[in-house]
């Protein structure tokens, strides 16, 4: 029995360096340093190899779970392979081999993690190893990149340490934090930008602060918010065709929303749809060449294609099905608040960017252990 134990714990062990590898490379690949992208890539491999390798030791899966893992694991890695990108398969394997982990202490870790790396990120950019790229939109927006090679990184993982934050308190939050929060996150918007990404950081902050207070009782009559992901997906789509034929509102609409309908409609123009993913499609943040899909129902199907799309929306259903039958006010609202926004802003459901989603893996944890948390397999 003793030994058993040992080497549940070496699994668990090698869980979490495989979580390191794959977290720390994916944060650097989005850092203003001169560290080769195929070294990453590797680094990233690496741990999803490690991750791999624990599911295959995993005695304890069902045929049916087996059947689930090699299906999905196929769709993933067969999508991916015209772009030779597999970052999205890499995830799957990640969140998969840790979905029995205990819940709280993996958070723990992945928020210490980024934390971390994105004061370290910060500090090394005000001393001026790190550089700080500044884009220029349209000859009057200046966005500032403060380390990061896209303008728009950091407001976003603010915001996901904010989320996990409040995830993992257990105590009441008092207002005053949530405020200064919000102040925060009012300032790196300012810099970068992004005032739409302070706006969410604020609502969400709120949103979670009011779940303090908020006690529902029939939560069976919420579980037609599943189909939220789909239905938006669909309108996402609806609303672009109806732009490209010249409907008046969506043109007056696209104007508002600083040309995303534009944006998206030359999307479909030039690269289409296809089942898997498209390797000719390319965001540009050159001021004279710019071109990137904000929503991110759009983005994943021209950039991923539909199998990616249709994987990672019954993902994100099946998240707010497991949220409802857990009575998880908190998660609920996040994912609900990802699911939302991800009509305009694209880095919210892009999983390969969000490392701190392994934390959700928990909603795939086997039933036989989702109240047993001394160790990972039993």
């Amino acid at each position: 029995m003793k030994d058993h134990r040992l080497w549940m714990k070496r699994r668990e062990l090698l869980i979490y360096i495989a979580i390191f590898l794959y977290s720390v490379a994916l944060f650097l690949k989005r850092v203003n340093l001169p560290i080769s992208q195929n070294l990453l890539n590797k680094t990233m491999m690496l741990g999803t190899l490690i991750a791999l390798s624990n599911i295959i030791f995993d005695r304890k899966m069902n045929p049916k779970q087996w059947i689930l893992t090699v299906i999905i694991g196929l769709l993933l890695l067969v999508d991916s392979l015209p772009t030779g990108n597999h970052e999205l398969f890499y995830l799957f394997i990640i969140i998969w081999s840790c979905r029995n982990l205990e819940k709280r202490a993996l958070m723990k870790y992945i928020f210490g993690i980024v934390l971390i790396m994105t004061l370290l990120t910060g500090y090394l950019t005000c001393l001026g190893i790190v550089k700080n790229d500044v884009f220029i939109l349209n000859e009057t927006r200046v966005r500032y990149g403060l380390g990061y090679n896209v303008w728009s990184i950091l407001p976003f993982q603010f915001l996901a340490l904010c989320f996990m934050y409040l995830y993992l308190t257990q105590k009441r939050v008092y207002i005053w934090k949530i405020g200064a929060m919000i102040i925060m996150a009012f300032v790196i918007g300012e810099v970068t930008d992004t005032s739409s990404s302070s706006m969410l950081t604020a609502l969400g902050l709120l949103c979670l602060y009011a779940a303090q207070f908020v006690h529902i009782k029939k939560w069976n009559k919420l579980k037609w918010l599943m189909w939220i992901p789909e239905i938006l997906a669909g309108f996402s789509i609806m609303a672009t065709f109806l732009y490209m034929r010249g409907n008046s509102f969506f043109v007056r609409l696209n104007a508002v929303l600083h040309y995303r309908f534009l944006y998206q409609a030359i999307g479909f123009n030039d690269f289409g749809i296809g089942l898997f993913a498209n390797p000719e499609y390319e965001t540009s943040t050159d001021p004279e060449t710019y071109f990137g899909i904000d929503n991110n129902y759009i983005n994943l199907l021209i950039a991923w294609g539909i199998v990616a799309l249709i994987v990672i929306l019954f993902v994100y259903s099946y998240l707010i099905r497991y949220c409802i039958r857990m009575e998880n006010i908190k998660l609920l609202i996040i994912i609900m608040i990802f699911v939302f926004t991800a009509i305009m802003w694209s880095r919210l459901l892009v999983l390969i960017e969000a490392e701190y989603l392994v934390c959700f893996s928990e909603a795939f944890k086997d039933k036989r252990l989702r109240d047993h948390k001394e160790y990972l397999f039993q």
